[in-house]
């Protein structure tokens, strides 16, 4: 077995925490800040930079420094990697019991590097908080991460790392199976454990940045088909979403059905009382729309205060049905939100069994008024 100078090793993890820094700084501060963690990861990354050239000073710096606080950077690494990866997935932060840990991990280093100096005690101490840490991660990241590729590699890395800190605490309860130095050359687990501890540094901090990156790819789909006063779907989205629900009935032959809705008198509501009242018209509106349509429709802002709504599955009968329900929904939500009578008008618009052809189908108009006015067919302004 070839020997391994386990002060390079140490020394290669300082280079590889330094070059992700750099990359999980640009993140940090390129990066939308709907997406959080980024900088809690950096920060243990940063500190992941100092602990490993101490460790390198073993034998050569005091022992409050490359013991204690060389290993204190660790846990506390940990502890902020932690709460990037809560962050990220939207997780309560538990930044108290998360500071309590490394610091009580520090304080019994102190102990047993200072006070009465007992390394295979120091090695359980570590072991167990990076372990703790590690796999509190790896469960947040299986449970809570999206189904992909950059989700399951990142959970399978934290697994892994989470995996081999735990047998290295393991071995360290029997005698016999851990050295009595940071760098004993013959001790096989230790050499193992700085190993993968030098290359999951680098290989954690790589599958951190796919996921957000991941994230920020499904954020920028999203905003380029999204209304982003309504949050529905945007004419680009709509007309993407027909084209599939189209194609789909081709195949199985069922029905479609679209529904055109205007707020009537929205120009005066805009000229009257602002336009800031008529922005939440129309963000209170969709909200409502999104609660009363059934799951499969993709509800659209189509221009201004006209809004379509595509029905996959749905006939004739389900449309008018829905746009009746709507009228009614809408005439007590919105009358009773900005003291206006606004109405909508809505149409089934077609059926179509071949996609090489649609039939409109003529329907009667619907308006929506408020409980006090009169329902039957009114202008459309």
């Amino acid at each position: 077995m070839p020997q391994i100078d386990l002060r390079t090793t140490v020394f290669l993890s300082a280079v590889m925490s330094a070059l992700m820094s750099v990359v999980l700084a640009s993140a940090y501060y390129s990066f939308p800040r709907s997406i959080k963690g980024i900088g809690r990861w950096a920060s243990g990354s940063l500190l992941l930079i100092l602990a490993p050239l101490l460790f390198w000073l073993r034998d050569i710096a005091p022992d409050w420094l490359s013991i204690v606080v060389a290993n204190g950077l660790v846990l506390a690494a940990m502890a902020l990697w932690t709460l990037g990866v809560q962050a990220f997935y939207g997780r309560a932060q538990t930044w108290k019991s998360a500071a309590a840990l490394a610091v009580l991990g520090t304080l019994l280093l102190a102990w047993y590097g200072l006070a009465q100096p007992n390394y295979v005690a120091r090695v359980i101490i570590v072991t167990f908080v990076v372990a703790f840490f590690c796999g509190t991660q790896s469960v947040l990241i299986l449970r809570y991460g999206e189904r992909h590729f950059s989700t399951y590699f990142f959970g399978a890395l934290m697994t892994v790392q989470a995996l081999v800190v735990v047998l290295r605490f393991g071995t360290s309860l029997f005698a016999g199976l851990t050295g009595q130095s940071f760098f004993a050359p013959n001790d096989v687990i230790q050499i193992i454990y700085l190993s993968s501890y030098t290359l999951m540094d680098l290989a954690l901090s790589v599958a951190f940045m796919l996921v957000i990156t991941r994230r920020l790819h499904v954020e920028l789909d999203v905003l380029s088909k999204t209304d982003p006063l309504t949050l529905l779907l945007n004419r680009r989205a709509l007309y993407a979403a027909g084209q599939e629900a189209l194609a789909r009935m081709a195949e199985d032959g069922g029905d479609m059905a679209l529904l055109l809705i205007d707020l009537d008198h929205f120009k005066w509501v805009n000229d009257s009382m602002g336009h800031a009242e008529g922005d939440r018209v129309l963000m209170e509106f969709s909200s409502m729309l999104k609660r009363e349509l059934p799951p499969d429709a993709y509800p659209g802002r189509f221009g201004g205060e006209e809004f379509l709504v595509l029905l996959p599955r749905t006939g004739m009968a389900g449309a008018l049905a829905l746009a009746e329900r709507l009228r009614a929904t809408s005439s007590r939500f919105l009358a009773s939100a900005s003291r206006i009578s606004p109405s909508a008008s809505a149409w089934p618009a077609w059926r179509q069994r071949k996609p090489a052809w649609m039939t409109p189908l003529a329907a009667p108009t619907l308006p929506c008024t408020a409980p006090s006015a009169r329902v039957g067919t009114g202008s459309r302004r």
